[in-house]
């Protein structure tokens, strides 16, 4: 078993570089799930049956961008442990766009700080990321019960923008953990959007969040207190490692049982 692991996580970290058929042999096979569109579009997923007497619904699961979901250190449990309430869990890698802090931005020079590049910076990320959430919920959307997103880290803000174009695909609910841009202007903006999303919110960080995460974590709740969010509820983890997982996949059963999903 350990040798498996060390291989699929060696697998998992060299994903750029194979193809989508390569990483399927390392992935456990009765949860692999083909997404096809049109144009040969092929997508790799996993899948988790739900595993109670009855289905609460389909929870969606997005890594930060340019990891796979079982690398995601908080991605992972949840996909794996929440069949155990009932739900079913699918789990999506986010396109390969390229996004990092320098093409967010201007350069700063002697005279000016960096200023935040053209919006337009993100319509291809927001685009390649619709592709493949439009196949999967396909897939979902005839399934019984809710409709629940978890993301994490820079997808939190990608998913957010795909949401405030094509709400025909809004869930019942959103969690985000450690969300951020890693630019500041926008990094500030995601504040706002995340306070004035219609949807309930969970907003968690971790012990491991990075100063973006930090940056404007308190300015969140205050503009949720600003525009009245009615179901906004932000939680710092106070274990880490696999404590801190343990924590998280708690955290979010106990929000989802308390909004009745």
């Amino acid at each position: 078993m350990k040798r498996y692991l060390l291989i699929l996580l060696a697998a998992l970290f060299i994903a750029p570089a194979v193809g989508q058929d390569d990483l399927q042999r390392y992935l456990p096979q009765d949860q692999l799930h083909w997404l096809s569109g049109d144009d040969d579009e092929r997508y790799l997923a996993l899948k988790k049956e739900y595993l109670q007497a009855f289905e609460r619904g389909q929870i969606v699961l997005l890594p930060d961008w340019h990891y796979h979901p079982l690398q995601s250190f908080y991605i992972r449990p949840v996909y794996e442990n929440a069949p155990d309430f009932g739900w079913t869990t699918w789990a999506l890698t986010p396109p390969d766009n390229d996004i990092r802090t320098d093409n967010l931005q201007t350069p700063a020079s002697a005279t000016h700080f960096p200023e935040a590049a053209d919006e337009e910076v993100f319509t291809p990320l927001v685009d390649a990321l619709q592709q493949r959430m439009t196949l999967l919920l396909e897939e979902t959307i005839s399934r019984p019960g809710f409709s629940v997103w978890v993301v994490e880290g820079i997808t939190a803000d990608i998913a957010l923008r795909l949401l405030e174009n094509e709400p025909s695909i809004m869930p019942d609910a959103i969690v985000l953990i450690n969300a951020y841009v890693p630019q500041f202007q926008y990094n500030r903006e995601l504040a706002e959007r995340i306070s004035q999303s219609q949807l309930p919110v969970l907003d968690i960080r971790s012990a491991e969040g990075n100063r973006w995460v930090s940056e404007h974590w308190s300015q969140r709740k205050k503009l949720a207190n600003k525009y009245q969010h009615p179901a906004y509820r932000q939680r710092q983890l106070v274990n880490s490692g696999n404590a801190g997982q343990r924590e998280l996949t708690s955290t979010i059963k106990g929000w989802l049982e308390f909004h009745g999903f």
